[in-house]
């Protein structure tokens, strides 16, 4: 009996430890400090911004977990947040100068050492303003660039609203690869003002994110600057195909074929947009390929037209410009049948009426030669005949005299 009261006590003794033993522990909270020295850093490259920061304090007792930081950022007027997980103590990313940066970051603990649970600890937060001067109308207006056949870029734009005659804008550009930003060495100019710049060769600069900054100097105030900030293969206008040509195949469907725009675009890359007339109809659709049949909605066409422009497709870009239209290539049908009947068959028959009138004229000239010849023997030989009669009277009647 004393044995089963002692081992009832005991099992007691040990839920009740069990019980109080989780509760204490949990009751243990497990905290870790944010990140240290919080910033965001411009180095010049026209908004490419670096976010850096410290290892939290006190993070010696948590040297056998794994410690992540999460980095939460955005411009200011924008509704999301982009997030990041990172080991590492500072994230560099593309901003739109013209507006404000904020950004956050915490320190993330992973569940292997705190419990089974992660833990975070409280926000750094950061904010970045790029110093403005200048009203917001002396800006540049307008700003457009295109990346020619992917080969050289063109951007343009007008100056502020109100500006005065002296004022005048430099471009400076700058994307991932270069020590520093560049400024313009061709500019497009108008009565002496830079009103665009040309970029011809920028080497290994697809596929980043391409900076530009247009400021201003003008001696009675001061010029507000412009921020823009684009991927290059996003801006791409290629050369329109060439070679065109036309084949019915038969009453049914014609097939189009044209050449591949030249320049350094691979084939693959090219999206077309074909329109196709057919004598008062059109309509327009889309291949990538370089050759298709399109059906005839009527057998008896007299024309049908086409023409095509180009675009980098979604394989090799995220958006693009079309080119121009290529020059329009043309079959007649049975045209050439009107025009020979209502403008050729008059003149075939005023010719053949101009011969058929010769041809009688000539044997009309000939047959009255003919008869002018005849009457002419015939009047011959009746002259003839009558000298003979003549010569032959006189024969007689000498012969009678004679006897």
């Amino acid at each position: 009996m004393a044995f089963v009261c002692l081992d009832v006590r005991s099992t007691c003794i040990f839920f009740i430890y069990i019980i109080f033993g989780c509760t204490l522990s949990s009751n243990t909270e497990i905290k870790v400090n944010p990140p240290q020295n919080f910033e965001i850093v411009d180095p010049g490259y026209l908004g490419y911004l670096h976010m850096q920061w410290q290892p939290p304090l006190a993070l010696d007792n948590y040297e056998e977990c794994t410690v992540e930081y999460v980095l939460k950022y955005r411009s200011v007027d924008s509704q999301r947040w982009n997030t990041i997980i990172t080991k590492n103590l500072h994230y560099k990313d593309g901003f739109d100068l013209n507006k404000g940066v904020e950004a956050k970051v915490h320190t993330l603990l992973s569940s292997q050492c705190t419990n089974g649970s992660e833990v975070q600890s409280s926000w750094s937060e950061a904010t970045y303003w790029k110093p403005e001067q200048g009203s917001v109308e002396s800006k540049i207006q307008d700003m457009n660039c295109v990346y020619h056949n992917w080969q050289y870029l063109v951007c343009s734009w007008k100056p502020g609203i109100g500006e005065h005659i002296e004022t005048n804008y430099n471009l400076f550009f700058w994307y991932e690869g270069l020590d520093r930003a560049l400024q313009c060495v061709d500019y497009i100019k108008v009565h002496g003002k830079n009103t665009g710049c040309r970029m011809p060769y920028l080497e290994s600069s697809d596929y980043k994110d391409f900076f530009i900054c247009v400021n201003g100097s003008s001696k009675s105030k001061p010029i507000r600057s412009s921020y823009f900030i684009f991927q290059l293969q996003n801006i791409v206008k290629p050369l329109p195909p060439n070679t065109l040509s036309l084949t019915v195949k038969n009453s049914f469907e014609v097939n189009l074929k044209w050449n591949t725009p030249e320049g350094p675009i691979p084939a693959r890359c090219f999206i077309y947009e074909i329109m196709f007339t057919e004598d008062n109809s059109s309509c327009m659709t889309t291949t990538v390929e370089n050759e298709i049949n399109i059906p005839q909605t009527s057998n008896g066409s007299q024309q049908l037209c086409f023409s095509v422009r180009s675009k980098v497709n979604i394989y090799c870009s995220d958006d693009g410009i079309w080119s121009e239209w290529s020059n329009e290539q043309c079959w007649k049908g049975d045209r050439w049948k009107k025009t020979l009947i209502f403008f050729v068959m008059p003149f075939v028959f005023v010719f053949v009426f101009v011969i058929v009138m010769m041809c009688l004229l000539f044997y009309k000239q000939k047959a009255l030669l003919k008869m002018e010849l005849l009457s002419k023997n015939f009047w011959s030989y009746c002259h003839k005949s009558r000298r003979y009669n003549h010569n032959y009277s006189n024969k007689a009647n000498l012969r009678i005299k004679w006897y």
